[in-house]
């Protein structure tokens, strides 16, 4: 997968707020060890979001912390 752009948000944001040319996805803390999973939705054990301006999710249901550390991407604060 090439570079692509990631902004953390410490806040889930509000549908009317989401452009539709990025893609937005919920941190779930991790209840086992000190990771957590990026998932589409998350309701419980909500810490965070992130918007990308690539789908890193594609056919998974969540990737973990470990996954998402080995892609390739540029951490900005202008996406959202």
């Amino acid at each position: 997968m090439e570079r692509f752009k990631l902004q953390w948000l410490n806040k889930k944001p509000h549908i009317i707020e989401r452009q539709p040319n990025l893609f937005y996805y919920d941190i779930r803390n991790s209840e086992i060890d000190n990771g957590y999973q990026i998932e589409r939705e998350v309701f419980i054990n909500n810490i965070g979001s992130l918007v990308t301006d690539k789908d890193i999710l594609k056919d998974k249901d969540f990737l973990t912390d470990e996954e998402l550390q080995e892609l390739e991407y540029d951490e900005v604060n202008d996406l959202y």
